[in-house]
């Protein structure tokens, strides 16, 4: 029955909402990471497996203007990835990064607020996205699947999966893109 109950969750978050009418809104940027189609990483196979968990982080290196270690990531990683490991490759390659395992929400508002975006686990932990919008009401995601646009989902939506998804989040931790202008 949890099976099912998460299957139609991915379902829900996945089919996401229109991003039209999130795209502007006055002065607010939406997403608050709103990295360009040029900078997007697509998911790609290796040893079998998609590299999802590496495809968020060089999104995520590039939008953080680390274009060089997001090429470099490219060529040395792939295939599937836990927590655990990617802590140990961010190690080894001297990669300054904040995570979560314990699904605190916390984070992912730090994450968004400051416009690293960060990528969370979802798809009962199989799959990661890059969370690049969390407010009140909604939670934008770039899935490396589909790169060409942004899902939005509504905010408990996207929690509910994300916990019962083993709560892992993960951000580089670089210099973050400007601040928005005051209202």
């Amino acid at each position: 029955m949890k099976r099912v109950i998460l299957s139609a969750v991915a379902v829900m978050l996945f089919a996401g909402c229109s991003d039209s009418y999130f795209t502007t809104n006055e002065n607010t940027e939406r997403p608050l990471v709103n990295i360009p189609r040029v900078l997007r990483q697509s998911n790609w196979l290796s040893r079998g497996s998609g590299s999802c968990v590496h495809a968020s982080m060089m999104s995520l290196f590039r939008w953080q203007g680390r274009n060089n270690t997001a090429r470099l990531w490219g060529q040395r990683y792939g295939s599937g990835e836990d927590a655990q490991g990617l802590r140990a490759k961010m190690d080894a390659n001297g990669i300054r990064y904040a995570y979560v395992t314990n699904g605190d929400v916390n984070f992912l508002e730090w994450a968004c607020s400051t416009r690293r975006g960060c990528g969370i686990t979802v798809r009962g932990g199989v799959h990661m996205v890059a969370l690049v919008h969390l407010d009140s009401e909604w939670a934008c995601l770039l899935d490396n699947n589909s790169v060409s646009k942004f899902i939005w989902v509504p905010r408990e939506t996207l929690i509910a999966e994300w916990k019962a998804s083993y709560g892992w989040a993960v951000t580089p931790v670089y210099t973050p893109a400007a601040p928005l202008p005051a209202k």
